[in-house]
């Protein structure tokens, strides 16, 4: 840890004797709440016009850092080329209430609607406009009050650094109250409100701190003297840049990371502050336990658990390995957080005197963009997999200390131990027959191996080696090895063969199959005719249109009969190109050529049909079990009512491993006061063949649903009376409540 030259402290008026530190650690907790309020609220906003992509948290978390950014830089101008403190006031100030402008928050029209094909730079001029003012000049408080501080002449103040515990800790409640409190109590423009009641608020605290500053009896930075006036030497200039490069990296790393487990999180279960947020404020405790006086955590012992959580982790990545999805979740969130506070606990180790402290918060926060836009910007252009989550993984591996690595004998050791066994796990075994569950054992046993491996020979490459193995012979063994592979922003669309079927995975859920040979024609998996959505198209034999939220492989467009026209709205181009491609399905092709396939949001694009224009309304537009909350919510279902005829039909495929959305939807139709059916169909056994699902019928009347009924295999579903989601309301943790009370019934 730098070593912080002792400040000879004045002491403090009376004033500022009186109320102690306290102004300064209430402004920056204050202002970090407030800054992570807004990070949710934002992306909460434009999330139902992007399809509900995890993409857009991620792209939202960039934009979020650079402004941080822009507000680091202008705390460090500021204080460094304003020397008078009187001045510095001045114009924060001014700042201040020029950016008071924009609120209370609203999304810009100025952009339109997005663009399917750059949805990314859709959002960033968004945020722009939007939301960047008030957020940058609010984020440039934690250094600037912490440089404040420093000229208080208070005893602590030579090392301000405890008040970033204290800024951490509003970030971790701001955090915390979105998704528990602001959310499910208020609609956004209340929470709109309610921000810009406490940007006020933090207006009048950063005045205030400034004035208690000025009447303090130290009105000059108490900088050390070597600081002051030393001659910077070529060799000293040279150590600097090394200490930027290194910040740089601790910085870049754990911001990846966190990108990284945030998309695999919000992929498999939902785009939604509820579980954006734990990755978040688990990376910002990290650095209240780095920066805090008292370290509940010390350093030897996150550097010791980080392999170990890397491996488990790493582990779980790998299909093969069988890990329940609510153990791996906590995994992975474990791996994130020790390896924010191995990474970030050598920055703090390595934290200069208070004359650099801006330059000090300016570089991380870089290091933070970069890693955010690493992988929110270019990691979909390079690679075709979620390649940069388990590369970091590594990565956190190599930023441990030197003493973790032993002699180059060691080096290629181990790394011939991890380039043999992917090359035994690629080319000797029977790859396919890995992913079964009588073979698991032997990745599970070659796992141990490199555990063991590691807590005897304990070095930096063992631990970069057994995690690399682990990942390789994983990912070897995966049933998708070999697969076709394209990521764009809305995800990684995978083709693979197996069992007969060619087979779409989007994220990590299927999105439709397709036979080879004389059953080719014949929809599979949830399409099927046994299944419900089966069961209605095979019925529905007159001339008519037929629209479908969600395109997968374009199942359903085997059902068509003649006189019917088909309309797909799919949001990702990628999906679209590759079912419309008759060397990869046949589906569209062969069944429905004319059908009309409509790129963006399905609820955007829906909503320029013309009323009663659908026979059928299929709503199947969830990509894994991530669900886009915006197209369940009441406007949006009352949208699909109204482009039905009288005698219509909306099914929603509802089949979630995680939560209750029959229920959601029940409630919905109850305050719409229309009628609901739902049918739960268990097909185990049949492969791709036939898949179980659960899926709800609405109508706008019962006589619509009356030839549901008549089968028999349809139940009546009605509302408990619970609130129903709308535009401005939705509960995740309720509906996953919902679903496991479900389950034990």
């Amino acid at each position: 840890m730098s070593q912080f030259p002792a400040a000879s402290a004045l002491p403090p008026g009376p004033v500022l004797r009186g109320l102690g530190g306290m102004p300064f650690a209430v402004t920056v907790f204050l202002s970090a709440a407030l800054v992570f309020l807004v990070q949710p609220m934002f992306a909460r906003m434009a999330t139902p016009l992007l399809g509900g992509s995890p993409n857009v948290w991620n792209v939202s978390l960039v934009c979020f850092q650079a402004a941080l950014l822009a507000g680091y830089a202008y705390a460090h101008l500021l204080t460094h080329l304003v020397k008078a403190l009187r001045l510095q006031i001045m114009i924060h100030g001014a700042l201040l209430l020029l950016a008071a402008l924009v609120l209370p928050f609203e999304l810009t029209s100025v952009f339109g609607s997005p663009d399917p094909a750059r949805p990314a730079l859709w959002l960033i001029g968004v945020f722009a406009l939007s939301i960047a003012p008030p957020f940058a000049i609010i984020s440039a408080t934690a250094p600037l009050i912490q440089a404040w501080y420093a000229r208080t002449g208070r005893e602590d103040a030579h090392d301000p650094y405890h008040l970033y515990a204290a800024s951490n800790a509003g970030s971790l409640l701001g955090l915390a109250a979105y998704p528990l409190l602001l959310e499910p109590l208020a609609p956004l423009a209340g929470q709109a409100m309610a921000w810009s009641a406490g940007y006020v608020v933090l207006l009048v605290l950063l005045i205030g701190c400034g004035l208690l500053t000025l009447k303090s009896p130290a009105p000059v930075a108490l900088l050390p003297e070597a600081v002051k006036g030393e001659a910077v030497t070529g060799g000293h200039r040279a150590a600097r840049w090394r200490q930027r490069l290194w910040w740089l990296v601790l910085a870049f790393v754990p911001s990846s990371l966190l990108m990284g487990v945030t998309t695999h999180i919000a992929t498999d279960v939902a785009s939604a502050p509820f579980l954006w947020a734990p990755p978040l404020m688990l990376y910002i405790a990290s650095f209240i336990v780095v920066f805090s006086k008292r370290p509940v955590i010390g350093r030897a012992l996150s550097l010791a658990i980080l392999p170990v959580f890397v491996g488990l982790a790493l582990f779980t990545l790998t299909k093969v390995s069988g890990v329940p999805t609510l153990l791996s979740f906590f995994v992975h969130l474990g791996a994130l957080f020790f390896a924010a506070v191995a990474s970030h606990g050598l920055l703090a180790d390595d934290r200069p005197e208070t004359g650099r402290l801006t330059e000090f918060y300016l570089l991380m926060s870089l290091g933070g963009v970069l890693g955010g836009a690493f992988n929110a910007l270019l990691v979909p252009v390079i690679f075709n997999s979620i390649a940069e989550y388990p590369l970091m993984l590594i990565a956190a591996l190599l930023l441990l200390p030197q003493r973790y690595w032993l002699g180059p004998t060691w080096m290629i050791v181990m790394a011939a131990v991890a380039v043999g066994a992917a090359v035994i796990a690629a080319f000797v075994y029977d790859v396919p027959a890995l992913a079964q569950q009588d073979k698991r054992s032997f990745f599970i046993l070659l796992t141990v191996a490199l555990v063991l491996l590691y807590l005897v020979r304990r070095s930096r490459l063992a631990c970069v080696a057994a995690a690399a193995s682990i990942w390789a012979i994983g990912i070897a063994a995966s049933p998708t090895m070999g697969a076709y592979s394209e990521r764009g922003f809305f995800g990684v669309v995978k083709i693979h063969e197996r069992d007969g079927y060619r087979v779409m995975v989007h994220g990590t859920t299927l999105h439709g199959a397709q036979a080879a040979g004389e059953d080719a024609w014949r929809p599979a998996t949830y399409y099927a005719p046994e299944t419900p959505i089966g069961q209605v198209f095979s019925a529905h034999n007159r001339p008519g249109r037929v629209g479908v939220l969600g395109l997968g492989v374009g199942s359903v467009a085997c059902y068509a009969w003649p006189g019917q026209h088909y309309t797909f709205y799919e949001i990702d181009p990628i999906v679209a190109r590759l079912a419309e491609d008759p060397e990869r399905f046949t589906f569209l092709s062969e069944c429905a050529p004319d059908a009309d396939i409509v790129l963006g949001d399905g609820r955007l694009t829906l909503a320029d049909e013309s009323e009663a224009a659908f026979d059928i309304l299929l709503i199947d537009a969830f990509s894994s079990d991530s669900v886009p909350a915006h197209l369940l919510t009441r406007e949006a279902i009352a949208l699909y009512l109204s482009r039905i005829k009288d005698d219509g039909i909306v099914l929603l495929h509802v089949s979630n491993r995680y939560m209750g959305l029959e229920t959601v939807v029940a409630r919905v139709a109850g305050e719409l006061g229309v009628p609901a059916r739902t049918q739960y169909r268990t097909l185990a056994g049949q492969g791709y063949r036939a898949q179980s699902s659960t899926v709800v019928a609405l109508a706008r009347n019962d006589l619509a649903l009356a030839p549901l009924d008549v089968t028999g295999a349809w139940s009546l579903l009605e509302s408990d009376g619970g609130r129903a989601w709308t535009d401005d309301y939705s509960n995740i943790p309720g509906a996953i409540w919902d679903r496991l009370v479900h389950k034990k019934r």
